[in-house]
């Protein structure tokens, strides 16, 4: 596994001790695992990414566990929206369900946001050079269908990684983190191809996308402007957090844009 930041390795751990993190790795896999064909061409110009965080369950509030695992989807939504009800936290609906990710776009109320940062950030807030993108990252979708989902360890940062992706020339693939497993990228014959990379034996039968690379690095350029927006609502939820000394510089952080102005957008 390739390395990662501390604020990686640290959320990394968190989850290794979590309850459920396994039974939901699954679930989400299921959901975006195509049996009938493994070969999937989007060309469309619906192509776009959503930018999603993942609002693990255990962080927000303890009920009881449905069964061992794995999960059904059903069973995974009702023990996911349970916790997040012990934790005053109503009205989030994932993007796939039995999932835990939550469009950005959909975290409009501030109260909701103070919520997610306080069980992202902890009891005492770290200063900035702690502090990483929150969880989650970029779902890849076509239209209204979820074709990628992020997975263990991604974060809102990763969009870095998929703005390298989008302007990939080379023919030789190269990892495209999105968490793992994670994807594989190559340039060919003037197409973009994006592969799942399996480990541990998920996905059972990998998937490889096709894609024209300026509309790859459209939805680059939306979802960057979506992030900062984002970016923005976090900010004004800062600072209602005690601690937090420069509301607008942590939020960049934790929206994943951070390592380059917006301008590249």
């Amino acid at each position: 596994m390739p390395s990662k930041p501390l604020h990686a390795a640290r959320r990394g751990a968190r989850r290794a001790s979590g309850d459920v993190g396994r039974a939901r790795a699954s679930v989400d896999m299921d959901r975006c695992l195509s049996e009938e064909q493994p070969d999937i061409r989007v060309t469309t110009d619906t192509l776009w990414l959503m930018p999603v965080v993942e609002l693990e369950p255990g962080r927000f509030g303890s009920v009881p566990q449905p069964s061992s695992g794995p999960w059904t989807d059903t069973e995974s939504d009702g023990y996911w929206r349970a916790c997040l009800r012990a934790g005053g936290l109503v009205g989030a609906d994932p993007i796939v369900p039995g999932s835990w990710f939550v469009a950005c776009d959909a975290l409009t109320s501030q109260d909701a946001l103070i919520k997610v940062l306080h069980a992202h950030l902890g009891d005492s807030v770290p200063v900035d050079d702690e502090v990483g993108p929150l969880c989650g990252g970029l779902a890849l979708v076509d239209g209204v269908d979820v074709l990628l989902l992020p997975t263990c360890c991604g974060d809102l940062g990763d969009i870095e990684n998929w703005r390298t992706a989008a302007h990939r020339l080379a023919e030789s693939p190269e990892m495209l983190w999105i968490g793992h497993p994670w994807l594989m990228a190559w340039y060919d014959a003037s197409m973009l191809h994006v592969r799942e990379e399996p480990e541990g034996g998920m996905p059972a039968q990998p998937r490889e996308f096709v894609m024209k690379p300026e509309i790859l690095q459209r939805a680059v350029r939306l979802a960057a402007q979506a992030l900062d927006v984002f970016a923005e609502r976090v900010a004004s939820a800062l600072r209602h957090i005690p601690g937090v000394i420069d509301a607008r510089a942590t939020a960049r952080i934790l929206a994943g844009r951070a390592a380059g102005p917006s301008s590249w957008t």
